[in-house]
């Protein structure tokens, strides 16, 4: 039997660390298996293959509480109430969450669930889409729209946009009016190391959201959106290792098994969650 999550988990709820699937994929624009990703993050990074020490060091066998799938449920208002209050519940409690996608639309009820902590909070978006559609196809909580419903939260304090690569006139122009609390990087504009923000203090709340699809393809194939071009996972471990802020959640999104390739991406996106729960661990 496999080792879910390279042993990290435990089913002590006491643990500070919270692992939870948000496995639904309604507000999909394209492509559906979104909803199966939590569960391929799990299985796939196998304890029996990968430890469950950080490359920091930072040892978390049994130290983050696995809260299983939240359920999807009939109408998107139900399912976005369901994580919402999940995701509020683990910050009063003092928590720090981790989630797994689920297509981008997931984010939305999270980041609304982030004005329990009663300060202004800075997120971080990785991603080959801007998704700053106002509406897109006639639906304002698409995934292409999620940037575009963070802005509306008085509590957001800043978006920064790392590895865009598909912005067309229509967001092109959304992004140029909401420029004083948005930030973006372009892919083609991107070195080797990706930089840290300035407009950032050093120890502020920050919240990442990583949507698979910001990977250039080679090296995550299983997403529904696959855009050539993109991150290497280096630079994103990296980013996610040695950052100046507090980080008080995450979430990895858009992981379709049905388009991944030997668990590549899968196996990916644990390990990005994995890192930036030890960075977490250690810098709290």
């Amino acid at each position: 039997m496999p080792v879910p999550f390279a042993g990290c988990f435990t089913a002590d709820p006491a643990a500070r660390l919270v692992f939870a699937g948000l496995a639904d994929d309604s507000q999909s624009s394209f492509r559906r298996g979104a909803a199966r990703g939590p569960a391929a993050m799990r299985l796939a990074y196998d304890g029996d293959c990968y430890g469950s020490t950080s490359e920091s060091g930072c040892a978390l066998a049994g130290k983050v509480f696995d809260a299983g799938d939240l359920p999807s449920l009939a109408t998107w208002n139900a399912i976005a109430k369901t994580f919402h209050d999940f995701a509020a519940a683990q910050w009063r409690a003092g928590k720090i969450p981790f989630f797994a996608g689920g297509d981008h639309a997931v984010t939305v009820p999270v980041g609304e669930a982030l004005a329990v902590l009663g300060r202004p909070i800075h997120i971080i978006q990785l991603d080959a889409h801007p998704d700053l559609y106002p509406v897109y196809e006639g639906c304002a909580t698409s995934h292409a729209c999620v940037a575009a419903r963070l802005l509306e939260m008085p509590h957001v304090a800043s978006l920064t946009q790392y590895g865009i690569r598909t912005e067309n006139a229509v967001q092109a122009d959304f992004a140029r009016h909401h420029s004083g609390r948005l930030r973006q990087f372009h892919a083609r504009s991107l070195g080797v190391a990706l930089e840290y923000p300035s407009h950032i203090p050093r120890g502020a709340p920050v919240y990442i959201t990583l949507d698979l699809d910001g990977f250039d393809p080679a090296y995550a194939p299983g997403v529904s959106h696959p855009v050539p071009g993109g991150f290497t996972p280096r630079q994103v471990l990296n980013f996610l290792q040695f950052a100046p802020w507090s980080l008080v959640g995450m979430d990895v999104v858009e992981l379709n098994p049905d388009a991944d390739f030997g668990n590549r991406t899968a196996i990916l996106a644990a390990r990005c969650l994995h890192e930036s729960m030890a960075f977490a661990l250690s810098s709290h």
